[in-house]
């Protein structure tokens, strides 16, 4: 097997939910670089977020693939690659959205616009979770009207309701644009040739790396893309059953080091963390 790249989602498959990078995947990320592998990060969250991330993985130096794929960030924090949502969609999207009683987010280059956070109780700490540092409007309809719904990198609808989030589901796909979810609790939105494979690709031509030889692990709807985008796509043990049943490779669960493991046994050549 030869791999010349590895990316990875984050919540639920680097890092366990509401836990920390283990010492062994940290471990496997430096046995990684020193073989001159670059191992790139790739999430839903805004820029924001991902400091201490990268700091647990040591991956500074890095390039960032963020918000799903809208932008590729270098390590000096340039923005080397980026897609925005087509007009159309963001109306669309955001028509759609208003009429349900959900928290809606704009994710956009200087940062996270955020509507109805009423509607979702675990407030503080989601939007904690999305921003860690950066510029956060809450609950200010003229601004996310006149900000924030310009040079869109994805829309998201959040809500506890599961049955809300069925019919929002349902009547967002009529958009046409691009529905996914990264939890049960939200449905993230873009426009068509967007995605965490479109930029993991760009990514890959400008490094000179043959997307055949990249590995890939994921967790959620979000990764899809990417995971057959990738000649090793890894499903997380913890994964959505569609994730598993297209991956060439079923790891462990998050919490049991499931990509050191791999990384260990398929790509470092070692049976053991």
């Amino acid at each position: 097997m030869n791999i010349r790249m590895i990316a990875t989602d984050i919540d639920g498959t680097l890092l366990p939910r509401g836990g920390a990078i283990s010492e062994a995947t940290r471990r496997a990320i430096r046995g990684c670089r020193a073989r001159g592998i670059p191992f790139v990060i790739v999430s839903g969250r805004w820029i924001g977020a991902l400091g201490d991330v990268v700091r647990q993985a040591g991956t500074e130096g890095e390039p960032l693939i963020i918000v799903n794929g809208s932008a590729v960030i270098g390590p000096g924090g340039d923005v080397l690659f980026e897609r925005f949502m087509t007009a159309e969609d963001v109306e669309n999207v955001y028509r759609v959205l208003r009429r349900y009683d959900v928290q809606i987010n704009s994710y956009v280059p200087n940062g996270l616009y955020c509507l109805n956070t009423r509607a979702l109780k675990r407030r503080s700490s989601m939007l904690s979770g999305y921003m860690g540092t950066g510029n956060l409007v809450v609950d200010d309809p003229a601004r996310f009207e006149g900000e924030g719904l310009s040079r869109v990198y994805k829309l998201e609808g959040l809500t506890e309701d599961t049955a809300m989030m069925q019919a929002l589901r349902a009547e967002l796909e009529g958009t046409g644009a691009v529905v996914t979810h990264s939890s049960w609790r939200n449905v993230e939105i873009m426009s068509r040739g967007m995605g965490k494979a479109t930029a993991l690709r760009w990514l890959a031509d400008r490094l000179g790396i043959d997307l055949a030889d990249c590995m890939a692990f994921g967790d959620n709807a979000n990764d899809m893309d990417m995971l057959q985008a990738v000649g090793w796509p890894v499903a997380m043990g913890n994964a959505d059953g569609a994730l598993k049943s297209m991956a060439r490779i079923v790891a462990d669960d998050d919490v049991n080091d499931g990509v050191a493991k791999v990384i260990f046994e398929k790509v470092l050549g070692e049976n053991t963390i």
